[in-house]
């Protein structure tokens, strides 16, 4: 009778193994964790430029009508502005000092083809990519252009700002951000911010 060996690993060969898995794991785990922080920041880039040029298309058009309409006529849309500026305010609002969250959702929803998902900041982002906030006031100051304000400085300019939902934590039962997003230093938040007062269009990441 012959008898048969079945010869396994032995504990060092076992320990050696582990510790080459784990020092592939320390070297491979930061590198995909770059890859998603690269990615999540070319997605709030591509939005920021996208928003950008939609935003030009409107002050464009707001100039060939001579620069002093409520609003103008994009692809059959309808999109209102501050005719002092010439830039994107919503569906209805006409004044970069009156934005709110909802009017700053009508610029992105309405200007950009195809937007993002979005809601605004209190409401369910669990399947959203973008929510929507207004910082009031915080758009500076703006110099006119229309025809009757061309030079005069008009204050309190609002700011909208769109908030990338993969930077920022939702509550898992309601989906809402938890804490509300902010840009303060600490919040390590990621969006793009508006103004319609100067149709300046910025992405932004906070560390």
């Amino acid at each position: 009778m012959i008898r048969q060996y079945q010869k396994g690993f032995s504990l060092i060969e076992l320990v050696i193994v582990i510790v080459i898995l784990g020092l592939l794991a320390a070297t491979a785990i930061p590198r995909f964790l770059n890859v998603t922080e690269d990615a999540e920041d070319a997605s709030v880039d591509g939005v920021s430029g996208g928003l950008a040029t939609a935003v030009s298309f409107v002050r464009s058009q707001w100039e060939v009508d001579g620069r002093n309409n409520p609003n103008v006529v994009l692809d059959g849309a309808t999109i209102s502005l501050d005719d002092s500026f010439g830039f994107p305010t919503g569906s209805t609002n006409v004044d970069a000092a009156a934005m709110t969250d909802l009017t700053c959702q009508e610029v992105f929803d309405n200007v950009l083809q195809n937007a993002p998902r979005n809601v605004l900041f209190n409401e369910d982002a669990k399947s959203q990519r973008y929510v929507v906030r207004v910082e009031s006031g915080k758009g500076g100051n703006g110099s006119g252009t229309a025809i009757n304000l061309d030079g005069k400085s008009v204050g309190g300019i609002d700011l909208c700002v769109y908030y990338l939902v993969e930077s920022l934590t939702l509550n898992q039962n309601s989906g809402i951000a938890t804490p509300a997003p902010t840009r303060v230093t600490g919040a390590k938040t990621k969006g793009v911010t508006y103004n319609p007062g100067n149709g300046q269009v910025q992405s932004f990441i906070t560390k």
